[in-house]
């Protein structure tokens, strides 16, 4: 409200003082005028026409026109007042404006500068280059410049004295510590429409670079199919892409600011010590790495680093490619290797063992037809024509490991054959305490395969299911003292896609995590006295035969998990 009644205050008086300038000017006129008519009249009539002075005689003629010249006296002097009164606060507002323009120059976040047509600096708000205002000015802007810069600062200034137009250039100052950027925006400075200076605003973009950077980099990340996160110089992740969210399960706010240490198996630790500890010294590193799941699992990848600058600050850059599908293909290359090899020592045995045994088989014979008679000597030799074939078989079947199964294929209902396999194996489980549970839910389960094969393989898995469950600490005190203190073995089926999948679970202790990838080789046998370590790499050579897949894993509530994937149309089928 006060400042309202100030302004009106503030016009009324603008509008009086306008009042009165007319005023007086008005007297001005009227008085200049009076006094040219009359000062005509004087000249050509010699003073006859002068009315005034006739009216009221000479002497008071002159008293008139003293007073006349008084009051234009007065008129003139209030006017000059009021002209040195106006100067005065024109003079003041000027002060006002001028100290005003100062404190918000002095007060301007940026640098604000005037250079001459040379270049150097004739005014200056703020500490240049680290050098107070009071030793840059009148030196030249280009000597402050970085050298890769000023001839480009030269020719924007020339253009913007000749043009008068407005024109700017960047400048980056590289920092190992924090680089800087720099955008100066010159203009011209003018009097009566002549550029008599270039005015300079000088400010500090690095953290609008540092914007862009990271939006590129965004950018970046987002379209690269591997997984891209960023680490500071302690090993702590900065930044990830959607590919590392989508392949370890964490969302963003738990993998930022989380250690690279952390989200690493505990056995690879000193790998990304180390790879840290190299840091800016190496170009670029490779490295293997598990990377933990949210679901308590890991997968392996292959990381590519190498040292960056992100956001000012020194960095490393990781791309992580999945490499789980490669370590499935190497160990399958490895299992075939190991198995030709196997195939190869096989058939030397084979042709070591069959050589005596045929003289052996020989000489029997003759026995058997020279003793005919003696029926005790015949069944000695039918003990020991037994051995042999027992003998025989286990060759055969080292042979087969390499090439399991001569028995041939035909279009077999495999849910009967899983039936048929467990009614052979009840008595053994019911001995053992074991309970089998059954459930055949694959609705198409004939396609061709070899039912003695796929039997074989059956039978394999229930047996080692068997031994892991009766080997576990105190399992038949247990089973004896506990209701359902026995174990369990699961088998069911079910169709997926074009697959007919058969799962076996059990209750035992599970497979050590250090014998998952080497279970399925030829010879290796986590058994102590007894075992020779070909079972489960005959299966896995008959389910190969088939086209199919055989996988094992731990169940998280424990015991082992067999999966078997079988294909329901093979791509080729050869009947042998």
């Amino acid at each position: 409200m006060q400042i309202k009644e100030e302004f009106t205050m503030k016009t009324q008086t603008q509008r009086l003082e306008k009042k009165s300038d007319s005023m007086v000017l008005a007297v001005i006129l009227i008085s200049t005028v009076y006094w040219v008519l009359d000062s005509i009249l004087n000249i050509f009539f010699a003073k006859k026409f002068n009315l005034i002075a006739q009216l009221i005689g000479p002497d008071l003629y002159d008293i008139y026109i003293r007073v006349v010249v008084l009051c234009l006296l007065v008129i003139l002097g209030s006017h000059a007042q009021s002209i040195i009164n106006r100067l005065k606060e024109a003079s003041q507002k000027l002060n006002e404006s001028e100290e005003l323009w100062r404190s918000l120059v002095e007060t301007a976040p940026d640098t604000i500068m005037t250079v001459d047509h040379s270049g150097v600096i004739r005014f200056i708000n703020h500490p240049l280059a680290e050098m107070p205002p009071g030793k840059v000015i009148n030196r030249s802007l280009y000597d402050l410049l970085p050298g890769g810069y000023r001839e480009t600062a030269k020719e924007i200034i020339k253009n913007v004295f000749q043009t008068g137009q407005t024109d700017m250039f960047e400048v980056y100052i590289e920092d190992k510590r924090s680089p800087v950027w720099y955008t100066f925006r010159v203009g011209p400075l003018r009097l009566d429409r002549r550029v008599i200076a270039a005015t300079i605003i000088s400010t500090n973009t690095t953290e609008f670079k540092r914007s862009e950077e990271l939006m590129r980099y965004k950018e970046l990340f987002e379209n690269v199919g591997d997984c891209v996160f960023i680490l500071n110089q302690k090993g702590i992740i900065i930044e990830c892409n959607d590919r590392v969210r989508e392949s370890t399960g964490f969302a963003s706010s738990e993998l930022v600011a989380l250690p690279l240490a952390q989200l690493t198996i505990d056995d690879q630790v000193g790998l990304v010590r180390h790879m840290l500890e190299q840091g800016a010294g190496v170009k670029e590193s490779r490295l293997e790495l598990h990377l933990k799941t949210k679901d308590d699992s890991s997968i392996p990848f292959d990381i590519n680093c190498r040292p960056i600058v992100y956001l000012g600050e020194p960095c490393i850059l990781c791309v992580a490619r999945n490499i789980t599908q490669t370590k499935q293909l190497q160990n399958q290359l490895i299992r075939s290797e190991r198995l030709a090899a196997t195939g190869q020592l096989a058939a030397s045995i084979a042709h070591e063992i069959n050589s005596p045994l045929q003289g052996i088989t020989a000489l029997l014979n003759v026995l058997r037809s020279t003793y005919g008679s003696d029926d005790y000597l015949q069944q000695k030799l039918e003990l020991i024509k037994g051995a042999f074939n027992s003998i025989r078989d286990t060759v055969r079947n080292l042979i087969d490991l390499n090439r399991p199964g001569t028995e041939k294929k035909q279009l077999t209902d495999v849910n009967q054959v899983i039936e048929n396999t467990v009614a052979l194996v009840r008595s053994l489980l019911k001995k053992n305490m074991i309970i089998p549970h059954v459930e055949l839910k694959a609705k198409n389960a004939t396609f061709f395969a070899s039912p003695q094969q796929m039997g074989q393989v059956l039978m394999n898995l229930i047996n080692n299911a068997v031994e892991a469950i009766t080997g576990m600490s105190g399992y038949f005190e247990r089973a004896h003292r506990e209701q359902g203190g026995g174990g369990n073995i699961v088998i069911r089926t079910y169709n997926r896609d074009e697959e007919f999948v058969i799962e076996l679970r059990d209750s035992g202790p599970g497979i050590p995590a250090a014998d998952l990838n080497s279970i399925f080789d030829p010879f290796f046998t986590s058994k102590k006295s007894l075992g020779m370590g070909v079972g489960l790499a005959i299966c896995l050579g008959i389910i190969e035969d088939h086209h199919g897949k055989i996988t094992a894993a731990n169940a998280p509530d424990g015991g082992a998990v067999f999966t078997i994937a079988l294909p329901m149309r093979q791509p080729s089928r050869v009947d042998s």
